[in-house]
């Protein structure tokens, strides 16, 4: 969900913010481990917006929008970018014609998911693997304006995806999750619970095989604010699931990953009842329940995790007077350690979209925000990629 993107922001209307320094978290190394350095990877690109990364096919992915100023906004073409190491050059791929590229994940079998949102009653799926393309639509329902996918996975191989996201019914103000599964053939939708409520979406989803397979998002309440929200397919229907730890709380989880048989992760972002403030959200499903993590980030919204050798990591930003400060979190046999994330010179801060864990090194990608110029207008961000 993974979870997030330019074109989706037209349906979504996401905000970039971000997470503070983890408190109290040791930054130094103990003795004897060797201090590890973030490096910063230089990018075949500028005037990008990186909004996702994935691990796939032994390398690394991007993807985002390449972003030229237009009148006193902006156009946006879908870009991707990949490398086949933590130590390889990023290289830029070319998309086929109509596909957006919000949103990136493996498929288990070497090959690539792409895909974003778009105004209409389909939605471009594409396939990558062995240098060739493969582009299917993905219905929306019939009275769908527009929507777009966050998160896609695979659940038992090649002929067995979900794809998670959400779509605008009807000109109308509100957003409905949608679940889609693809066959090995085409992409058809799914019937989804009943919540109740005249406002929910889904953010990403994962698998841990074929009737095991988790969905996230946020769901809407009587008081107006959003909570978060875990969806489960069993292998023969989804259901909401309860999780008492984070029913009472406000916020919405965006991304999911898989560490292992019974030990999958959800993050997101928590906010208050006024929504000014806002903190980070981890989650752990151990098998049984899903429970709370504290990560020792202090404040701000996460926009990445990914699973690591030994644990997970995650990162995000916060804003501080105004302007952005990346931070993240990774989880070790010692607990929660900070990441220490390089800040930029960019005048708005620099957001992450994404992390990747490559060869045994984290990889994070995203966006440094360039500001104004004199007559207000928005600069193009700038892509960034670091490594340690």
């Amino acid at each position: 969900m993974k979870h997030r993107t330019a074109t989706a922001a037209l349906l979504l209307a996401a905000a970039l913010s971000a997470t503070a320094a983890p408190a109290g978290a040791q930054s130094v190394p103990p003795p004897g481990e060797r201090v590890r350095v973030w490096t910063v990877d230089a990018f075949p690109a500028s005037d990008v917006r990186l909004q996702d990364a994935a691990r796939s096919g032994g390398g690394s992915w991007a993807v985002g929008a390449r972003v030229a100023p237009q009148g006193r906004g902006e156009s946006v073409s879908p870009v991707a970018f990949t490398r086949g190491g933590a130590d390889r050059p990023w290289r830029e791929l070319a998309l086929p014609a109509g596909l957006e590229a919000d949103t990136v994940a493996p498929d288990g079998s070497g090959g690539t998911w792409v895909t974003g949102s778009r105004r209409g009653g389909g939605v471009p799926i594409g396939h990558y693997r062995a240098g060739r393309w493969q582009v299917q639509d993905a219905p929306l329902p019939a009275h769908a304006v527009g929507g777009g996918f966050g998160g896609i996975t695979t659940a038992g191989g090649p002929d067995d995806a979900w794809a998670v996201g959400s779509y605008q019914p009807d000109d109308l103000l509100t957003f409905y999750g949608v679940i889609e599964h693809w066959d090995g053939a085409s992409w058809r939708q799914v019937p989804t619970p009943d919540l109740g409520t005249d406002y929910w979406t889904l953010s990403d989803v994962a698998a841990t095989g074929p009737s095991d397979v988790w969905a996230a998002g946020s769901v809407g309440t009587p008081e107006g604010w959003p909570r978060p929200l875990l969806l489960h397919y069993d292998g023969r229907a989804w259901s909401r699931v309860a999780a008492p730890d984070l029913d009472a709380r406000y916020g919405e989880l965006t991304r999911l990953v898989v560490a292992g048989p019974g030990d999958v992760w959800a993050a997101g972002t928590e906010n208050d009842a006024s929504r000014t403030s806002y903190r980070p959200l981890v989650a752990r499903f151990d098998g049984r329940a899903w429970t709370h993590q504290d990560t020792g980030i202090a404040g701000g919204r996460l926009s990445g995790l990914a699973r690591t050798p030994g644990g997970v990591a995650v990162v995000g930003s916060v804003a501080v007077d105004g302007v952005s400060r990346p931070t993240g979190a990774q989880l070790t046999h010692r607990g929660w350690e900070p990441l220490d994330l390089p800040q930029g010179t960019a005048p708005g801060g620099r957001v992450p979209r994404g992390v990747v864990s490559v060869d045994g090194r984290l990889t994070v990608v995203g966006l440094d925000s360039a500001g104004t110029d004199a007559d207000g207008r928005p600069l193009p961000p700038q892509p960034f990629s670091v490594t340690r």
